[in-house]
């Protein structure tokens, strides 16, 4: 019986440990956009708070991220931390913190979103 309780358990406890967990999750809060034409001129410009408010909700943009935030940061290259409906979300670490941006592509305009950034563990 104890052998069948210990071998219980024992899967159990891989099986927990095997689930894939997010190691950290990113809150996205923008404050300015601009919107580009796909040749690169520059067509426009908001930095309306209320209105991006609406666009990304009043609790921002948030992010579950499956990889290892962190190595990704340290690396100080740019790299693509998740995909939404406001298009790609890119992030980098840097000595000021994380910075980032999203970008989406609609029709012939870019449109880039620029804000604040905070990073969750756990």
């Amino acid at each position: 019986m104890k052998k069948l309780i210990s071998g219980l358990l024992a899967g159990l406890f891989c099986f927990l440990i095997s689930e894939k967990t997010s190691a950290a999750s990113v809150t996205c809060n923008f404050l300015s956009g601009t919107t580009y034409s796909k040749s690169g001129e520059w067509v426009g410009a908001s930095d309306d708070f209320i209105a991006i408010m609406q666009l990304f909700g009043t609790e921002g943009l948030k992010l579950k991220l499956e990889d290892n935030l962190v190595e990704n940061l340290d690396k100080r290259k740019i790299f693509l931390a998740g995909k939404t409906r406001h298009g790609n979300v890119y992030l980098l670490g840097s000595d000021m913190g994380v910075l980032g941006k999203a970008i989406k592509v609609d029709g012939n305009k870019i449109k880039i979103y620029d804000g604040i950034y905070q990073v969750g563990f756990g």
